[in-house]
């Protein structure tokens, strides 16, 4: 039987918009003995997928450590506190009442106990008007808890980097065997860490991830997009209801000036796109995709595929509906009907459960510098055995 286990370390700093850090906490499950075998798992969930919930720390850690001889790890990243609040805004309660009529008030809300409590008032005095969505220009806004903001990416795949170095200090794995594995956006920050750290893993699971950077998610309401959609079922209409929710996010491509501005620097080293910022390894990528996924669009995988195979061993799977007829996954939503346990089962059949690269050196071990240029800007990450990563971004 696994054993549990959990560390804290210290955040890497926020080297774009200064926010205070706080400690992070690693937890981990480790199988029963750690022999010469023994590898690591970084897993990477979505937004709410919090690495000390009931599923991660009573499921999927230890049936991944038990079953493939592993140590499992986890960490609550920077932002995964995504919309833990909702707030109405001057400008939701002033668009309603010039789009609509509909004179609302903080006072409306005042019984309100939930978020979707919240929804379900909007969306009924809108029907009234005969409207089946609301309209973007009235998006209720979408706070990220625990004082953070949607750093997309970054700092999330630095926080789980900071935490394999703090690993591979503390514990004797085998070096041949880091995979690092993640679902929707943990899946995007699972390619990141690929890109950021390319010689340290063996394998990159990633199932539904984001190629790039999205403006939808970064800059809210500045673009007319939403950040997150709600449905919710109306009683006396057919159709479900829409609300399209924007985000408190900091950045801003309104204002060039502002210290928050979203440059095309800050784009490019959050992209999987980008040709020359990658380096052949021996890292294989294992990517699944289904091609009606509206959530993480289906055409930049495409494209970061086609980079990656100039780089790396890649298997990619676009899900179709001839997919569905018996196999692993089970419709083409997002998540495509498929486990967590079960897609990486799938993987390790395929890896005939190896999972190994011949080399035992790790961008930590070897000390390495990754100058990623990105503009204006290069993003320098330095890996040292002893201290870690450490991120800085030079001018240029």
């Amino acid at each position: 039987m696994s054993n549990k286990s959990n560390f804290s370390f210290p955040a890497h700093p926020d080297i774009e918009l200064g926010w205070k850090r706080k400690t992070l906490e690693a937890f981990l499950d480790l199988p029963d003995k750690i022999d010469d075998n023994t590898g690591l798992i970084i897993f990477s969930d979505g937004w709410g997928g919090f690495a000390n919930s009931d599923y991660q720390n009573n499921k999927l850690r230890p049936y991944l450590a038990d079953k493939y001889n592993c140590i499992v790890a986890g960490v609550n990243y920077f932002g995964i506190y995504r919309g833990t609040d909702l707030v109405l805004k001057e400008e939701f309660f002033h668009n309603i009442r010039r789009i609509y009529g509909i004179n609302l008030s903080p006072d409306s809300f005042k019984n309100a106990q939930t978020k979707m409590d919240v929804y379900s008032t909007i969306a009924v005095e809108v029907l009234k008007k005969g409207c089946t969505s609301l309209d973007i220009r009235c998006q209720p806004t979408l706070v990220t808890g625990n004082d953070e903001y949607q750093s997309w990416g970054l700092l999330p795949a630095i926080d789980n980097l900071c935490m394999v170095g703090e690993i591979l200090k503390r514990y004797p794995i085998n070096s041949r065997r880091i995979m690092a594995y993640g679902s929707s956006y943990g899946g995007y920050i699972s390619l990141l860490m690929g890109k950021y750290a390319p010689n340290t893993f063996s394998v990159i699971i990633d199932k539904a991830g984001f190629s790039r950077a999205l403006l939808k998610h970064i800059v809210g309401g500045e673009v007319h997009e939403a950040d997150y959609l709600v449905r919710l079922a109306v009683e006396g209409s057919p159709y479900p209801f829409i609300i399209h929710c924007g985000c408190n996010n900091p950045w801003t491509i309104e204002d060039e000036t502002s210290p928050q501005y979203f440059s095309d620097s800050h784009k490019m080293i959050r992209s999987l796109l980008v040709d020359k910022h990658r380096q052949s390894s021996e890292c294989r990528y294992y990517i699944f995709q289904s091609v009606e996924d509206d959530i993480s669009p289906i055409d930049d995988k495409d494209r970061c595929v086609d980079i990656l195979k100039n780089y790396n061993q890649v298997y990619y799977k676009r899900v179709t509906h001839y997919d569905l007829n018996g196999g692993i996954y089970k419709n083409l939503q997002h998540d495509m009907g498929v486990s967590v346990t079960g897609l990486f089962d799938y993987v390790a059949d395929m890896e005939n459960h190896n999972f190994y690269k011949s080399n035992p050196d790790t961008d930590f071990s070897l000390d390495l510098t990754h100058r990623f240029k990105c503009g204006s800007s290069d993003y320098v990450f330095y890996y040292d055995k002893l201290q870690g990563l450490t991120v800085k971004i030079e001018n240029v």
